[in-house]
């Protein structure tokens, strides 16, 4: 096993690498791109929230019943947010305005969509205990798979992950070229009859190409860690998913001090009603002993 090993890593180990790096600079392509889109979607998303929000406290909208008027603000909010399709559609011959109705209607009915994974944690925002905000942000765009796959089928989380640690990969594989070469070239070495040296030229060609693999190995190694690093750092996926993820999780966060606060308003102005009322009924009260002391006095 170890020997096939050897001979593959021996003939393909470059060819391997560079696999990988086009497999990894595709991926990567595609996994920042569909993060730009979640970017912009998100960020359209959370204005929409903020904006929202501004409006019912200037307008001073009462909250009667926190899963009427979540279902409502966030109705408000999905007519606002850019398209999104769920699934492309096979039918080419569909119009645009029937491709929009259909994927609208998958988009909110779905389990994966946005707006219907806040609605359903609906118990969340009724609880006037303020939840752990990072777990309810990760339930909701965990179900979201423009935001969690890729094309709908590759975690982005873990490509992301797979591409942050192939520079080190990179080296590894290098410096297990190396020595494959080395363990290679070294055994020509006790094939040289230093006595005919030009009867030797064959092993001491072999022990070259050796010792050349052995080089070529790390040097490739080196370079693709070098690229990879350099767009890493330059265009991090990483952090910009977890920046529009605190993004999000800022909003929600918002939203339910928005709904808690309205809601304790509620009570303040029953309290206050509930006082007024008991005050009134204690004057009544008074009045009506007065006239009774006043009836008895006559």
């Amino acid at each position: 096993m170890i020997e096939l090993i050897l001979t593959f890593s021996s003939k393909y180990l470059i060819e391997f690498m560079m696999f990988l790096l086009a497999s990894a600079l595709v991926f990567r392509f595609l996994t920042f791109r569909s993060s730009k889109s979640d970017e912009a979607y998100f960020t359209k998303f959370t204005r929409e929230i903020e904006a929202n929000i501004e409006r019912d406290k200037h307008s001073q909208v009462m909250i009667e019943d926190v899963d009427i008027y979540l279902s409502d603000i966030l109705g408000r909010v999905n007519k606002k947010l850019p398209h999104r399709h769920v699934r492309f559609s096979k039918n080419k011959s569909v119009n645009r305005e029937e491709s929009r109705d259909i994927s609208l209607r998958e988009f909110v009915k779905s389990k994966n969509g946005l707006i219907a994974s806040i609605q359903a944690e609906s118990s969340v925002y009724n609880n006037k205990t303020p939840p752990n905000f990072t777990e309810l942000t990760y339930r909701i765009m965990d179900q979201d798979t423009h935001w969690s796959k890729l094309m709908g089928r590759l975690p982005i989380d873990g490509l992301s992950r797979l591409i942050d640690v192939l520079p080190s990969i990179f080296i590894v594989l290098g410096v297990f070229g190396t020595f494959i070469g080395i363990s290679m070239a070294l055994p020509e070495i006790a094939k040289i009859d230093f006595s005919n040296i030009d009867g030797s030229g064959q092993t001491l060609t072999n022990f070259v190409v050796n010792v050349t693999f052995a080089m070529k190995t790390s040097i490739a190694g080196i370079f693709f860690s070098l690229v990879l690093t350099f767009l890493n750092t330059l265009y991090p996926i990483k952090t910009m998913r977890h920046r529009i993820f605190k993004k999000v999780e800022v909003c929600l966060q918002m939203l339910w001090y928005h709904i808690q606060s309205d809601s304790n308003k509620e009570d303040k102005e029953d309290r206050r009603i509930f006082k007024e009322m008991l005050s009134t009924l204690k004057s009544i009260s008074s009045q009506m002993e007065d006239k009774n002391l006043k009836k008895k006095a006559s």
